[in-house]
């Protein structure tokens, strides 16, 4: 880092950044000689019982350097706490910044760039023009500007402060998505914007773009169930420089990884796992529009036997099968429907003998058939399942032993595809039993999934949407996650998501998933380009469910060649 004079002001060059000590309250983040922000130092951290946060008597900047790392910081006096502390640090590859509080309290949220320390406007000024997010929806919508409003969450909230179609906010593709945004301004450099939370910190709901007027802060969500009572450090906003938009939300999920806030697994992929893939969740809702009823209702032994005859009939040999939602009696209890699958065991071991594979269907957070007691409750209803709470995790790996396992009474599966994630509680008025919350929360039933599968059956294939890096030590394969039946260009719209998983992860295998589908042209065209973007997927067998039409025995004959072996 080096500390140089900027048309007359203090400043640090980091590689193309310079952090410019712009007045009193704020500095400025220019690259590449542009400038990109005006960044109000102070940050506040409001209650939920509406009690604000005003910083006042701001102070600083301390300026040291250590390690090649040059800190300033600033603190202040507050409204709600004892005492707030704002640094930035500066090093050869990225800028960082955090807030530190001292006092008693609970945070409803963390505005970062944002607090009332004077009467000329409390935010920061933004000066880039388009905003990247990796939050994804059936929208498709990847670019917003800078005055317009953007969340990336866990769950299924909304994205924008105003009305939208309803495929924006139907955004579970990626629960979570990498957390970062990337800022360009006019055609120059990208700036990934991340959130590098601690390990264990991840007690959050939404990390929100939100532009106020000509300014804008950056929000994280805690639902007032982070409490402080002494220090409490927020997590680090992360700047790092790229030239496109994809390798800086790499670079801001590389951070994570390279100061061991993520963990990279370090285990061996199984041959098997490579291997092309049908999933019935496709055909399931083809027949459902054939005989009546939902797609969940033909989660059955004798349907998928028909689609068994149908692959044959095709010549697809895929090496891995997926039984899809709802195979199971109760969502929450994981136990065979037998009216459904009479001899669900017997199946998966005839599939076992074939040198096929057999993948179930894990809905998550769903508590249909769960006692009360080890469910969240939301004003006083039950809510959802809580993985917070030791009976429902003791009956969760139960139930992972029972469809993994070899034994008497057990079904034999050989993983998971973990779906419904978006399910997660966000907001007030619930009773959970533990503290975790928000993200923390999800990642703890991810966790309980991916070590009791491990130690039932440890090649088991645990295949999730969660493209974060904070998920890649609980996640084997990535799946790309649903197609609206509605979209066009369904190819780009997939390869943007690969690049996407890929940024938060580049050790993950993908699966392409292939639901719903368009039209027959948008089915051909994609399952041409799957293998380029990871394991393929099949769905389909009669026709797609966006327009009806048939697949025709010609088209058969133009899959990739993979699909014969």
């Amino acid at each position: 880092m080096q500390k140089t004079d900027f048309q007359g002001r203090p400043a640090f060059q980091a590689g193309r950044f310079t952090l410019v000590i712009s007045d009193e309250r704020s500095v400025s983040l220019y690259v590449d000689g542009r400038n990109y922000a005006d960044l109000r130092v102070v940050s506040s951290l409001p209650g939920p019982d509406g009690g604000e946060d005003d910083a006042l008597t701001l102070k600083g900047p301390e300026i040291t350097e250590s390690g090649g790392v040059t800190s300033l910081v600033w603190t202040s006096e507050s409204s709600r706490w004892r005492r707030k502390t704002y640094t930035f640090c500066c090093s050869a590859d990225a800028i960082t910044y955090r807030v530190t509080v001292e006092g008693e309290g609970a945070i409803e949220s963390v505005d970062f760039f944002d607090g009332k320390e004077d009467p000329w406007g409390p935010a920061s000024l933004y000066r880039f023009d388009t905003v990247f997010t990796s939050e994804v929806s059936l929208l498709d919508r990847r670019y917003r500007k800078s005055w317009e409003y953007s969340c990336i969450d866990g769950t299924s909230g909304q994205t924008s402060g105003i009305p939208v179609p309803p495929e924006e906010n139907n955004h579970w593709i990626f629960i979570p998505a990498p957390l970062a945004y990337a800022w360009q301004r006019s055609g120059g450099a990208w700036v990934g914007t991340g959130l590098a939370p601690d390990p264990g910190q991840y007690n959050f709901t939404y990390f929100q773009h939100w532009p106020l007027g000509n300014q804008f802060k950056l929000r994280v969500q805690y639902d007032g169930r982070t409490h402080v009572s002494g220090t409490w450090d927020s997590p680090r906003i992360v700047f790092r420089v790229a030239d496109d938009e994809y390798s800086a939300v790499q670079q801001c999920c590389s951070f994570l990884y390279d100061n061991d806030l993520a963990i990279r697994s370090s285990r061996t992929q199984s041959p098997w796992w490579t291997r092309p893939i049908f999933c019935g969740w496709g055909q399931q809702n083809m027949t459902a529009v054939a005989r009546g009823g939902s797609g969940s209702q033909y989660a059955r032994q004798d349907i998928y036997d028909g689609f068994l005859q149908m692959l044959e009939e095709r010549n697809v040999n895929p090496g891995t099968l997926v039984i899809d939602d709802k195979w199971q009696s109760h969502y929450g209890t994981f136990e065979v429907d037998s009216e459904k699958w009479p001899d669900l065991r017997g199946w998966i071991d005839g599939q076992h003998a074939r040198d096929r594979k057999v993948i179930l269907w894990f809905g998550c957070w769903t508590p249909e058939g769960l006692p009360e007691e080890e469910c969240i409750l939301k004003d006083g209803q039950v809510a959802c399942v809580d993985p917070s709470n030791p009976a429902y995790e003791a009956r969760l790996r139960a139930a992972i032993r029972r469809m993994l396992g070899g034994g008497d009474g057990c079904y034999n599966a050989d993983g998971f595809k973990v779906d419904w994630t978006n399910g997660m509680p966000v907001g007030h008025g619930f009773k959970i039993h533990g503290n975790l919350w928000g993200i923390e929360l999800l990642k703890r039933l991810h966790g309980i999934i991916y070590d009791e599968a491990k130690k039932t059956k440890p090649d088991a294939l645990i295949i999730t949407h969660a493209a974060n890096p904070y998920f890649a030590d609980v996640t084997d394969m990535l799946r790309l996650n649903d197609i609206s039946a509605v979209q066009r260009g369904v190819v780009d719209i997939m390869r943007h998501r690969q690049k996407l998983a890929l940024a938060a992860n580049p050790d993950w295998l993908i699966d392409c998933d292939n639901s719903s589908m368009p039209t027959v042209e948008e089915w051909r065209d994609y399952m041409q380009a799957q293998p380029e973007l990871g394991v393929p997927s099949l769905y389909f067998l009669t026709g797609v469910d966006g327009t009806g039409e048939q697949i025709l025995p010609g088209d058969w004959e133009n899959i990739p060649d993979l699909w014969r072996k």
